[in-house]
């Protein structure tokens, strides 16, 4: 009877333990008895040279994000030759777009201030100023005049400003016609940029795969 009621009572030894086992195997006793202690990274030795941290460029817009450029390089060009800065804004480049379209608006005012400026020295060109004056009867007469201020030299002089500020407008929309047809080839390019830590500071370099 003793014997019986030994294996009895081992049985359910047995059986308890096994039943601990499997309850302590389990995810969400593995999860509550995980360590939650966090190891800090180790620092770098003295003397040891650290290892550059990649940053990659993440573009952020919609039309960055769509990997293929939204234009034809030979569209793009033609854009930026019609209107200065349109080609970069569709390639989503707004700061050079702004650029371009600053230059415009800048030449393109001193080209209507210049114009007008020689458009007054040729209506006036003909004029002088009377200096000595005599009388002659109910009237007086001019006898002495002395030229004007507009004189040829002065509309030579305008009309090269004028040239001048039509050669930086045709200079503006080839330039910019170029940089966006540039862009547009360039536009799906991988660029991964590199931050170098060094003692005079930081260091930033582009890496370009082709």
């Amino acid at each position: 009877m003793r014997r019986g009621l030994s294996l009895h009572a081992a049985v359910r030894s047995a059986a308890v333990l096994c039943a601990f086992a499997a309850a302590a195997s389990s995810p969400a006793m593995a999860q509550g008895g995980a360590d939650t202690t966090r190891v800090a990274p180790p620092s770098t030795p003295p003397g040891a040279q650290a290892q550059p941290a990649a940053v990659v460029a993440r573009p952020t817009s919609s039309v960055a994000q769509l990997g293929k450029s939204p234009l034809t390089p030979k569209r793009a060009f033609l854009y930026s030759l019609a209107l200065p800065g349109f080609g970069q804004s569709r390639l989503d480049r707004g700061s050079s777009g702004a650029l371009f379209a600053s230059v415009e608006l800048t030449a393109l005012v001193m080209l209507r201030r210049v114009n007008a400026d020689l458009r007054e020295a040729k209506a006036y060109r003909t004029d002088s100023l009377p200096t000595n004056f005599t009388p002659a009867g109910d009237t007086v007469r001019a006898v002495a005049r002395a030229p004007g201020k507009y004189t040829a030299d002065l509309i030579r002089t305008r009309r090269l400003h004028l040239e001048d500020w039509l050669a930086v407008v045709a200079f503006n929309h080839l330039f910019s016609g170029a940089d966006a047809f540039v862009a547009a080839q360039l536009f799906d390019m991988p660029v991964q940029l590199s931050a170098v830590p060094s003692v005079n500071g930081p260091w930033f370099v582009a890496s370009i795969r082709f």
